[in-house]
């Protein structure tokens, strides 16, 4: 078994991320061709995947323990973030966000709850604008699942607005109405 990461091993690694770390993305960054594998090289990798055959359950089970309890001491180190928002607040995001501050609603945006993060932040709520992926990959759908299970451990309530429905909507206003009564008035809660 290796020894732990250092802090300073996963900064360094944080670091680098995306910075043409290694030969393919040095080649990318570059415009150069991808390297090439020898035909030995690639036979060596094969041998040694069968030499160790699948990974058993009780180390399927290490690996994932070790990712969980990482990524709780490491909430900003979570791919989902990494990669989403990266890139700043999406357009639906961007759009309540606009509604969210004309009815002069009181909210933190991209708020950190444990391994998670919240769209929006109004109190005990966390107000989520879902895209399609949200319903349609399984993956994402199941860790949504255990998302909402460990807010609602914790007391938040999770209004989800699916963007693609609500653009079909032909009286957003209605549902806009409805969306800030769930928000914002207790008796609603």
């Amino acid at each position: 078994m290796s020894k732990p990461k250092s802090e300073k091993w996963y900064a360094a690694m944080a670091a680098r991320r995306g910075n043409g770390t290694n030969q393919y993305t040095k080649a990318k960054v570059e415009g150069l061709s991808k390297p090439e594998i020898k035909e030995e090289t690639r036979k060596k990798w094969s041998d040694a995947n069968k030499k160790r055959g699948p990974l058993s359950e009780e180390t399927k089970k290490k690996i994932s323990e070790s990712r969980i309890k990482f990524l709780r001491e490491n909430p900003d180190m979570v791919p989902y973030k990494l990669n989403h928002y990266s890139k700043g607040r999406s357009y639906p995001e961007e759009y309540w966000k606009g509604i969210l501050d004309s009815h002069d609603v009181s909210y933190v945006e991209q708020f950190q709850v444990g391994p998670y993060q919240l769209d929006f932040a109004i109190g005990n709520i966390d107000l989520e604008i879902d895209g399609d992926q949200h319903y349609l990959d399984g993956r994402v759908v199941t860790s949504d699942k255990r998302r909402n299970e460990y807010l609602e451990n914790l007391g938040w309530k999770i209004v989800r607005i699916k963007w693609s429905d609500y653009q079909k909507l032909v009286d957003k206003k209605t549902f806009i109405d409805y969306i800030l009564k769930e928000i914002t008035d207790p008796v609603a809660q």
